[in-house]
């Protein structure tokens, strides 16, 4: 079961060393408020995004953070996110020298789309040990949206799952128009 959140109590979250969540938002802002709350705890930082670094810098306040790039481009810090072997290797290297270390991955569904689902779940499950092992914490934003139902289901198994309260999906009772009762609303009528 999600835990759901407002980004206003997010203060009222604190996260624990040993812990992976997954944040089930739409854009990675509270993912981004919970990594900066660990930072001021004095964990350092690192990045992973698919997010241009610049950007990420100037919109967010990351200083003496780490940043990596996933994109096809070569250069300093960046990461073919093909290369899920290298990107595993820098970030155990990170939190092997960092005894107190956060860590955001943000852009998991990008590299779910350039590689197989189950090459990025035994990714993920093997990044899981390494930051559980050194009480390290790890902050998976994921657009829920992006994936199927079984493949979110088995990434909550394995991590603890965070719902911020302006993504909570509606109700049973939100599909009934209390004007018309029995008559239900139709929220998404394409084909999928």
């Amino acid at each position: 079961m999600a835990i759901a959140y407002s980004s206003a109590n997010i203060i009222g979250i604190e996260p624990k060393p040993g812990n992976v969540y997954l944040i089930e938002e739409r854009r990675p802002k509270v993912s981004y408020e919970l990594f900066d709350q660990t930072m001021s705890g004095g964990f350092a930082g690192l990045v992973v995004t698919r997010d241009f670094p610049k950007k990420i810098l100037s919109e967010k306040e990351l200083s003496g953070c780490r940043v990596v790039w996933l994109t096809n481009l070569p250069g300093e810090g960046r990461i073919n996110p093909t290369a899920i072997g290298i990107l595993m290797g820098n970030i155990k290297t990170f939190i092997e020298s960092n005894p107190k270390s956060a860590i955001v991955l943000d852009g998991l569904e990008y590299m779910s789309s350039v590689n197989t689902y189950d090459r990025m779940l035994q990714f993920m499950h093997q990044l899981r040990d390494i930051v559980v092992t050194h009480d390290s914490i790890l902050f998976v934003p994921v657009d829920p949206r992006t994936l199927s139902p079984r493949e979110l289901a088995m990434l909550e198994r394995s991590m603890e799952p965070i719902l911020p309260k302006g993504e909570v999906e509606p109700q049973d009772d939100a599909l009934m128009n209390p004007e018309d009762e029995g008559v239900l609303k139709l929220l998404d009528v394409r084909p999928r």
